[in-house]
């Protein structure tokens, strides 16, 4: 199973940097496509199109990573004052939760990109894309989305099967303040996670 989520790990990040990299090129699209209006009087059609494809695989590429990294937001006002077992049963709702919307979110992606797909339909602009294309990676990243849920649901039931708590909260967990100085530390360079930490 550790290799497993090693493995969604590394593609989570990937994802993430690769759906980083396209949300960046979205704004440098739509930007030189505002300035060549402004001042050459110069305009390419399709930039707005371009870039919203950009963005939305770029988004669902970076899903995967946030719930990785435990980086997805929580509303904890009654979480921190709970204790270990209690804290653990609400992680494992809130990640049930997750993944059943996850789901659906991936059935519905599918479905439309099947649809587009067999119909061969294209979009209803000057480029006329062929709808697929873009639909396709961008369920691959919903598709990502849920395999990492779904490990990361199985690594933490393993751990609370076993009664180890400090690992499903290490998996699911809201992250601690110092968990979150840490990582952010460790990201500039300046200091790194203890391997205590480390998953």
């Amino acid at each position: 199973m550790d290799r497993l989520w090693r493995g969604v790990s590394a593609a989570a990040l990937w994802g993430a940097w690769a759906g980083g990299a396209m949300i960046l090129l979205a704004a440098v699209v739509v930007t030189a496509e505002v300035v060549s209006r402004k001042l050459l009087s110069f305009t390419f059609s399709g930039s707005d199109e371009i870039a919203a494809y950009l963005f939305a695989v770029g988004t669902s590429w970076s899903m995967a990573h946030v719930l990785v990294t435990r980086g997805h937001v929580r509303i904890d006002v009654l979480y921190g004052a709970l204790g270990p077992r209690a804290r653990a049963a609400f992680d494992l709702v809130a990640l049930v939760g997750l993944t059943i919307l996850v789901l659906a979110i991936v059935d519905r992606a599918g479905a439309i990109f099947i649809d587009n797909l067999e119909g061969a339909n294209r979009s209803n602009t000057p480029l006329r894309v062929p709808l697929a294309w873009p639909q396709a990676p961008w369920f691959a990243g919903f598709a990502l989305f849920l395999a990492a849920a779904a490990v990361a649901f199985l690594r933490s039931l393993q751990a609370l099967v076993r009664g180890d708590l400090a690992a499903a909260s290490r998996i699911i967990g809201v992250p601690t303040q110092d968990e979150e100085v840490k990582g952010e530390l460790g990201s500039l360079g300046i200091g790194t996670p203890d391997a205590g930490e480390r998953r």
